[in-house]
Order: structure tokens, then C-alpha cells, then sequence
């Protein structure tokens, strides 16, 4: 199964089992055996129709209706993480009001693990070292006449060291807290979907 958020809404691919499995919005579009009509049609309805919350492609391979809505952006690749200290505390940011993780994009030619540990440095000013991969989140937005889809890898991360994080002013980050993962939930509420999804699986 694989989730595409428009802001607060998404597009979800699924089999016919996961869909089974599924709560449904109600409002929510639904579109079995997807053709690249039906792709192309969902992505105007959760880009356009705000009152839309959600659309469900259901099919045989993910893999494939994947594609198909892939085809129909300009995708860009980015990085960041969930950084963990000595403690067991865990870094959040707040950018432009809301609770974030730190993340970027990559840059040309770059591996993608280092453009996470890079972007969390020049966001937060602390060197980290690197984890597993937590999972990869896709979202959408419009930028210079183009509608980008966003493939953003998310790493766990550790900071061993004693020195305060320090929030890059510039890229709209005002604060950096250390949060004890019991605290998380709270932040969890004033933040974008694709963070609690990271969060989510990160705790899972």
C-alpha cells in the first residue's frame, strides 16, 4: 500500500484486500482497476476539491498504479530524519507554525543518506549518526508553474553529542525542542500528515 498526501488529504493505492481492511472517509472517492483516466482524474479531484478527503485506487500492483500517478508530476527526491539522543529524547522543529522534522532536498549526485544527515545539520547545527531507514513519504505541492511530487527518505538518527541544537532561521524554523517519545502525541496534532506517519512507523 502506498499513501500520496495532498496537505491534509491523500491518495491511497491499494489491493482489494488492504482497501478491505481500511476505515473510508466519508466523502471519500473510490476507483477500482485504475486506468490512466481514473489516475489522472483522482489527482485533479484531491489537487482541486478540497471537500474531497481522500481517493482510494484499488488494483492488483501497487507498483504499477504507482507509476502511473507518478507520471503525471515532476518528482523531486529529498531527505531527513528522526534524530534520537543520549536520553532517548527525540527532535522536533517548528517551521512556519507547525511541527515538523528536519528534511531537505537532495542535491545533484548526492546519496541520499548523506543529504538527510546534512540536512539535519544545517537545520538543527548538530552532527548526527546515522540509522536504519524509518520508511519514504510522498506529498505533493506547486512550485514555479510545476506539480511536484516529493519522494522524502526518512533515517533514524543519533546525536551523541552535549552542544544545543540551533533552529536554521532562514528555511522559517523558529524552535528545536527534545521531546521524550511519551510526549510526542501531543505534537502530533499540530503537524502534517506525512509527520505522523513517519512518527507512527518510527515508534511501530
Amino acid at each position: 500500500m502506498k499513501t500520496i498526501f495532498f496537505n491534509s488529504r491523500k491518495l491511497v493505492l491499494c489491493s482489494q484486500s488492504e482497501y478491505a481492511a481500511l476505515e473510508i472517509e466519508a466523502g471519500a472517492v473510490v476507483l477500482f482497476n485504475a486506468d490512466r483516466e481514473s489516475v489522472m482524474l483522482s489527482v485533479k479531484l484531491l489537487d482541486t476539491q478540497e471537500q474531497v478527503p481522500a481517493a482510494y485506487m484499488v488494483g492488483e500492483d501497487a507498483d504499477e498504479m504507482y507509476a502511473m500517478v507518478c507520471a503525471q508530476f515532476h518528482e523531486v527526491d529529498a531527505a531527513g530524519g528522526v534524530v534520537e539522543n543520549a536520553a532517548g529524547e527525540v527532535l522536533l522543529i517548528c517551521r512556519n507554525g507547525l511541527w515538523d522534522l528536519p528534511k531537505g532536498h537532495r542535491e545533484a549526485g548526492e546519496d541520499i543518506e548523506v543529504t538527510a544527515l546534512r540536512e539535519v545539520e544545517e537545520e538543527c547545527g548538530i552532527a548526527c549518526t546515522p540509522g536504519t531507514l524509518i520508511c519514504v513519504t510522498d506529498h505533493t505541492y506547486h512550485r514555479d508553474g510545476k506539480f511536484v511530487l516529493k519522494h522524502t527518505y526518512w533515517y533514524r538518527m543519533t546525536y551523541h553529542g552535549t552542544a544545543s541544537a540551533s533552529p536554521q532561521t532562514e528555511e522559517g524554523i523558529t524552535e528545536i525542542r527534545w521531546l521524550p517519545k511519551t510526549g510526542l502525541a501531543e505534537y502530533m496534532q499540530d503537524t502534517y500528515p506525512s509527520i505522523r506517519e513517519v512518527i507512527g512507523k518510527y515508534e511501530s
